[in-house]
């Protein structure tokens, strides 16, 4: 999963459950993406975290590539992306935020970052919202032949075909048939 999925991911707008309830579970995605922390992040820093949530779920149902580019710049800029090079480790690397940035900034850029390199190199297409029955989970297709439809084909594809096996049975049953 991406930086973005996983945010993005910790709020059901179906069922409005929230996945990301206290800044300690904050830490947990924080930690889990390389951030380092010294603090439990504070409330405030949860509130950042779940509206750059809202704004990176945009991007996943945007209308077209420059709407979705549009919306993740302005992520950037309201993070303080800072792009720069670093040589670590005998190589050079590119790092997008400053190591002393925030630690919902650094995730921010890095999310958009992410998404910004799937929409410029394979375009939309790969963004996905779930299309099973009562899921809105984003996904990021990178299936060869970009025919993912389910956020969890163990889950809600699993459950599609169910329905649509109970459907045809259904219609099979009636008279006549």
């Amino acid at each position: 999963m991406t930086w973005a999925e996983d945010l993005v991911n910790t709020y059901n707008v179906v069922r409005g459950k929230e996945k990301l309830p206290d800044s300690a579970t904050l830490a947990e995605l924080l930690v889990t993406h390389g951030i380092r922390i010294t603090d439990v992040p504070s409330g405030k820093e949860l509130e950042k975290a779940r509206t750059l949530r809202t704004a990176l779920r945009e991007v996943f149902g945007a209308p077209d590539e420059e709407t979705a580019v549009a919306l993740l710049n302005r992520v950037l800029a309201a993070h303080g992306a800072l792009p720069h090079f670093t040589n670590h480790d005998g190589e050079w690397h590119l790092h997008v935020t400053d190591p002393e940035a925030p630690p919902v900034d650094q995730y921010a850029v890095n999310a958009a970052m992410g998404l910004l390199g799937v929409i410029t190199t394979t375009g939309m297409s790969r963004l996905h919202v779930c299309d099973g029955n009562r899921c809105e989970e984003v996904f990021v297709d990178v299936s060869r032949n970009q025919s993912r439809r389910y956020c969890s084909p163990q889950i809600c594809g699993n459950r599609a075909s169910a329905a649509a096996h109970r459907a045809r049975r259904k219609l099979d049953a009636r008279p006549g048939s």
